[in-house]
């Protein structure tokens, strides 16, 4: 009792002056830090780190698999760890990185208590831009960002259980006991060097010790259930042997490895937690696993710097981790840094296996820190390379320039010094790729192939200038506003206009194979292959004219709008994939047609092209009103390539929540119906339509069907009748005539049109250069036709804004049938608590929460979910954060 009072009476100390954020703060700070880190996710939950009741940081998580640690007390630096590979669970059983933190927030609190100076610049970075600290400097990591899975060396996430403990000794409960965290780090260590001694490490009687609860290590191995040392020394072998032959390690090459460095540090083992000495590490890493070096040191003065060092040397360390006030060790991984003063963790702790990167303020000292000590220096097997360089530019400063080895493995580094000499710490032998790029008004560039070895280890540049792609454009036409475009890899990379005499030029194309396309007024075209060098900057282009329009749909005429949320951004879109490609690949996209939902004073508009992830064809939207028919002239034309995944459609910021205009369906499915905020979703199943969109592609392969549509009573526009032979699609003019470009084929025609019945032409025939004439249709008025068209489903859109401060809306469709129900959208907490429900009117498309229960009270911050009262199939997720 003694010692938690005198615990309680610290953190009334270490907390008096202390201003704690609240969640809206924290949210923020997460936002400005993924902005600096170039990231745009959604944010999926929250919860605090606590301690004796104080909230030290909260751990946000975000989606795809992101978390980021921010402290909640302004002397601490905001942002204390982050991951961009997985999120954090709450309440997790096993100690996991949650206990991390609220153990070193703690002591770093009553270091800053008695040093209050020291915290004023974290103080500042709450108060100013924190991610003004990376500008105006070239951010490093090693290893580099995004070149391995884990962000570290150590691409491993072993932990204590599971396979890893296999060969472990049965415990007195007759339960397996756990690797040990020692153990569970070397071993991950160990096997990134894939490394075992040459010959392999064996164990013999010298190596038999006494592991605690009444286990002798090997005597043991019948009743304790675990390989005596000759077995084991036959499962090392077989380990040594897949790593002479680089192949892939079995679950017992994993257990084996886990167990022998469990016995080589002593390991005492026991099913509640095995425990052993970090200290013992380094030297069995040497003198039994047969390493060069790797030798245990306690704090001291250039800690954090060698451990930097070691991290540029691809030499991941251990780390002693140890809180004096609970007397917790554990013992993790660093293996990797950043210029931001981030270190990389590689905790091996339980089914979390968290990997993050961490901030360990070099200015805290021993005492107040949760680092006790490290295993350094580590070397064994394959030794890395130390590779020079030097770098010449003509014309232009070496430093800034920005080096590259892409092979195995990924390394980056940037020139620094005048004389254009650079270094790269520590790179594998092998094969590599070596690029060298400059960009100072005018881009340097060179790259070539070279192999990396302790013979080899020199790199020299001479950066040649690439400023411009250029050229002349010839055309039937004025070649002028011909759009010039290069692509690699299916991604646009730059383009260009052409002026009256056909001269362009294109910046920063670099060297390399490429799509060149040239693109003007909607008809005429041409596309080639190109090598780009240093010797070959120029490309000429002579365009042909392409003078089909042939436009496709899934849909038939338009019936209503699919309605979302106001004010809110997405695509909408068609999909074609091989199945409607495979007769038009000699073709080319060239515009989008499409009914505007919108007016031009209540968003934006801008027609698309992807190609799966990639957008590829953009081209803004000037003039649009609601419920007029849009043919956009697309910049950059796109040649079709049937192995290609295409998404047709436009980007709308919509005020009013209009999106596109849709038929009557039935839906094509995995074609008709696509929208885009971070990735492609299908529209779901309930709405079942298609959306009026239809990608134009220009031809010189095509025949042309030509008729007139004559509407039999009613009052219906001849405008919006569809005119389709296939997918293929058009509209008539108000005199009702009509021209259809198609792909020489054999097809059944047909005319339709809301509230009038249907007309067809059956088996009409078209060959390359026909024009066939006087396919006339005549729809007659029936209004009972439309009581086939789409059913409107039960259907939760959405909930806007969220997250919201006090109030948001929830969006629904609801069939009118249905409110004889007496529907209700009811809204629960995380606990599944019934919270607050909504009867609803056959008046209202929309609900307003204010954030109170049934009873009128204030709910708490948090995640709230939402439905219909008879079904759960159409649900969704808001956030309150007051």
């Amino acid at each position: 009792m003694k010692k938690i009072s005198i615990l309680v009476l610290i953190l009334i100390n270490i907390f008096l002056g202390a201003k704690e954020k609240n969640i809206s703060e924290i949210l923020r700070m997460g936002e400005t830090f993924l902005q600096s880190k170039n990231k745009t996710l959604v944010l999926e939950s929250y919860f605090p780190i606590e301690f004796r009741g104080k909230t030290l940081a909260y751990i946000v998580n975000y989606q795809p698999e992101t978390f980021v640690a921010i402290s909640a007390d302004d002397r601490l630096y905001p942002i204390i760890a982050y991951s961009f590979n997985n999120n954090i669970k709450r309440n997790q059983n096993e100690y996991h990185l949650p206990n991390l933190l609220w153990e070193d927030l703690f002591l770093r609190l009553k270091f800053y208590e008695k040093f209050p100076e020291k915290a004023e610049q974290n103080k500042n970075f709450w108060q100013t831009n924190f991610s003004s600290r990376n500008s105006n400097r070239d951010f490093q990591q090693w290893p580099a960002e995004g070149s391995t899975s884990t962000d570290g060396w150590v691409e491993t996430r072993w932990h204590q259980s599971g396979i890893y403990d296999n060969f472990c000794p049965l415990d007195n409960s007759d339960e397996r006991s756990k690797v040990g965290c020692v153990a569970t780090a070397m071993a991950q260590i160990v096997n990134f060097h894939e490394f075992i001694g040459n010959p392999p490490v064996t164990f013999s009687n010298s190596d038999d010790y006494y592991a605690g609860g009444g286990i002798d290590i090997d005597d043991d191995h019948n009743s304790r259930d675990f390989p005596s040392f000759p077995e084991l020394n036959n499962y090392l072998l077989d380990l040594w042997n897949h790593y002479e032959h680089d192949y892939e390690l079995t679950d017992n090459d994993k257990a084996a490895l886990s167990f022998a460095c469990g016995v080589s540090v002593e390991m005492q083992y026991s099913s509640n937690g095995s425990s052993a000495s970090t200290s013992a590490v380094g030297y069995n890493l040497r003198n039994k696993f047969d390493f060069v070096s790797g030798f245990y040191y306690s704090m001291y003065t250039n800690f954090y710097t060698d451990l930097q060092q070691d991290m540029k040397q691809m030499q991941p360390a251990q780390l002693s981790v140890y809180n004096p006030e609970e007397q917790l060790g554990h013992s993790i991984i660093c293996d990797g840094y950043n210029t931001d003063n981030y270190f990389h963790l590689n905790m091996g702790w339980g089914i979390s296996n968290e990997t993050c990167w961490y901030l360990l303020p070099s200015d805290i000292p021993d005492g107040y820190s949760i680092i006790n000590g490290a295993v350094m220096n580590i070397e064994g097997g394959e030794i890395p390379v130390h590779v020079t360089g030097n770098v010449i530019i003509n014309g232009a400063s070496a430093p800034g320039t920005y080096i590259t080895l892409a092979g195995e493995r990924f390394y980056e580094t940037y020139v620094t010094l005048y004389s254009g000499d650079f270094e790269f710490p520590a790179v594998s032998p092998g094969n590599y790729t070596a690029t060298a790029i400059r960009e100072e008004g005018r881009v340097y560039f060179q790259s070539f192939d070279v192999h990396i070895d302790e013979n080899n280890d020199f790199l020299q540049f001479n950066l040649g200038h690439f400023e411009a792609v250029t050229g002349i454009v010839n055309a039937p036409i004025s070649p002028n506003g011909t759009n010039i475009s290069f692509y690699r890899n299916g991604e646009l990379i730059n383009s260009g206009i052409a002026d009256e005499n056909g001269e362009y030029a294109v910046a920063d194309i670099l060297p390399g194979e490429y799509l060149a396309v040239a693109s003007l007024n909607g008809n005429f075209f041409e596309s080639k292959a190109v090598t780009i060098s240093l010797e070959n900057q120029t490309v000429d282009f002579n365009l042909e004219e392409y003078p089909a329009n042939i436009a496709f749909a899934y849909s038939s005429s338009p019936t209503g709008t699919w309605n979302f949320v106001p004010n809110y951004t997405l695509t909408c879109a068609v999909r074609l994939s091989d199945e409607e490609l495979e007769n038009i690949t000699e073709d080319v996209f060239a515009k989008i047609r499409f009914k505007s939902p919108i007016n031009n004073d209540e968003g934006e508009i801008f027609a698309q092209i992807w190609n799966g992830d990639y957008l590829i064809s953009e081209t803004q939207v000037e003039n649009f009103s609601a419920g007029e028919w849009l043919e956009v002239e697309l910049d950059n034309f796109v040649p079709i390539n049937m192995y290609s995944d295409y998404y047709v459609g436009y980007q709308i910021q919509s005020s009013t929540g209009e999106f596109v205009f849709h038929d009557a369906g039935p839906r094509v499915s995995g074609k008709g119906a696509f929208y885009r905020n971070s990735g492609w979703t299908e529209l779901v199943s309930q709405n079942d339509y298609n959306f009026c969109i239809e990608p134009i592609i220009i031809s010189q392969d095509f025949g042309t069907i030509t008729g007139n549509v004559v509407l039999s009573g009613g009052n219906g526009d001849v405008t919006e009748t569809s005119v389709k032979a296939g997918n293929f699609i058009t509209h008539p003019l108000q005199n009702g005539d009509y021209f259809l470009d198609v792909k020489p084929a054999n097809y059944d025609l047909s005319a339709t049109l809301t509230d009038y019945d249907g007309d067809y032409l059956n088996d009409i025939s078209v060959t390359n250069g026909e024009t066939l004439e006087n396919q006339n249709f005549t729809l007659v008025y029936n209004p009972s036709a439309a009581e086939n068209e789409a059913v409107v489903s039960d259907f939760i859109f959405g909930n806007y804004p969220n997250p919201f401060p006090t109030f948001t809306t929830i969006f629904f469709s609801l069939p009118a049938e249905n409110f004889d129900k007496k529907p209700e959208i009811e809204i629960f907490n995380t606990k599944g608590q019934l919270v607050k429900k909504y009867l609803l009117s056959n008046d209202k498309f929309s609900i307003k929460w204010d954030g109170k229960d049934q009873n009128g009270n204030a709910v708490e911050s948090g995640i709230y979910f939402y439905k219909f009262s008879w079904q759960p199939v159409s649900a969704g997720k808001m956030i309150l954060l007051k």
